[in-house]
C-alpha cells in the first residue's frame, strides 16, 4: 500500500488540535506523514506543533513568517506533496482510527478512482450531530440524471476525503487558479471528480466535522457587512459559473449530455455558493430599506 501525506492547515487551532492530531496518531494504518503548515499563528498552536513533532518524526512543523490566507495555506500544503496519497485534515475535525487503512484500501481496489469518501457526520456543538451522510451508489440509468442527483446529495467534507496526489495538485493547479476563493471553493474542486465519476464512498469508517470551538465561536466566518456580502457575491457568481463551464466542457461529453449538464449552472451555483441574481437583489433591497430606517 501506498503512503500517505496528511496535510493540516492550521491558525489558532489550540482548542481542538490535540484531538485532531491524536485521532490521525491513533490509525490503524501508520506509513503517513504529517505535515502541519502554520499560518502565523497567535495563540499556543506553535508549542501544541512542537509538543507533537518531538513525540512523534513523521510530523513536520511549517510556520508561515505571515498569514498567507486560508486558501493559499491549503494549496502550500497540497503542492509541496510527494507521495502517492494526500488528505486534508482540518484542525478542529477528526476521524475514526481505521479512516486511513479503509479508504486507501477503497482506492487499491477501485484505481479509477482519485477520491474515497467515508461517512460523514457534522458535529455543531458538544451534543448536537447532523444525520450521517454516506457517500453511496446512485442507481440510475442515465448518466446525466444521476450526476445531477449526485450534485445534490454529497457532504461538502468529501473534500476531506482520501485522494490520489497526482490528480488533486491537477484540479487544484486547474480548479484553484480560475477561482481563487475559499468560499465555496471546495464544491468546485469536488466538481471534476463527479463530472469523472471517479469518486469512491466508504460506509465502513466516519469522518466528523466540527463547526463550533470554545474559542472561536460557533463556526460562522465572521460577520460580514450587507455591502462586504453584496460585493463579494458579485464578485464571485461571475467565476464560479465560468469555472463550472470549464469543468464541464475539458471533460468531452456528448453534446446532449454537456447541454444538460451546462443547464445545472444556476441551479448548482445557487445551491453551492448560496447566491443569485434574485438574492443579490434582495440583499440590496434590505441595504436600502434598512439605511431608510
Amino acid at each position: 500500500m501506498a503512503r500517505v501525506t496528511v496535510g493540516i492547515p492550521v491558525y489558532n487551532g489550540a482548542p481542538m488540535l490535540r484531538e485532531c492530531l491524536d485521532s490521525l496518531l491513533a490509525q490503524t494504518y501508520q506509513d503517513f506523514i504529517i505535515v502541519i503548515a502554520d499560518n502565523a499563528s497567535t495563540d499556543e498552536t506553535p508549542d501544541i506543533c512542537a509538543e507533537y513533532a518531538a513525540k512523534d518524526s513523521r510530523i513536520e512543523v511549517i510556520r508561515q513568517e505571515e498569514n498567507i490566507g486560508s486558501l493559499p495555506n491549503f494549496e502550500f500544503l497540497v503542492r509541496r506533496a510527494n507521495t502517492e496519497m494526500f488528505m486534508w485534515r482540518a484542525d478542529d475535525d477528526y476521524s475514526d482510527e481505521n479512516f486511513i487503512e479503509e479508504l486507501i484500501g477503497s482506492l487499491d481496489d477501485n484505481p479509477d478512482a482519485i477520491l474515497a469518501i467515508p461517512r460523514i457526520i457534522t458535529r455543531r456543538s458538544i451534543i448536537e450531530y447532523t444525520e450521517e451522510s454516506v457517500f453511496g451508489i446512485i442507481e440510475e440509468s442515465d448518466f446525466v440524471d444521476g450526476l445531477i442527483k449526485r450534485f445534490y446529495s454529497y457532504h461538502v467534507s468529501a473534500f476531506y476525503g482520501l485522494w490520489r496526489t497526482a490528480a488533486i495538485q491537477d484540479i487544484v493547479k486547474r480548479v484553484w487558479t480560475a477561482y481563487p476563493e475559499a468560499y465555496a471553493g471546495d464544491h468546485l474542486t469536488l466538481l471534476p471528480v463527479f463530472l469523472k465519476d471517479a469518486a469512491i464512498g466508504n460506509d465502513r469508517t466516519l469522518f466528523v466535522q466540527r463547526t463550533y470551538s470554545p474559542v472561536k465561536g460557533n463556526g460562522l466566518r465572521g460577520e460580514r457587512t450587507l455591502s462586504n456580502r453584496i460585493a463579494m457575491l458579485e464578485h464571485l457568481m461571475p467565476l464560479f459559473y465560468a469555472c463550472y463551464d470549464a469543468e464541464v466542457k475539458a471533460c468531452g461529453f456528448p453534446t446532449d449530455q454537456e447541454r444538460r449538464i451546462l443547464a445545472q449552472r444556476k441551479r448548482f451555483t445557487y445551491h453551492k455558493l448560496r447566491a443569485s441574481p434574485w438574492r443579490i437583489f434582495r440583499l440590496k433591497i434590505k441595504k436600502m430599506v434598512g439605511k431608510k430606517f
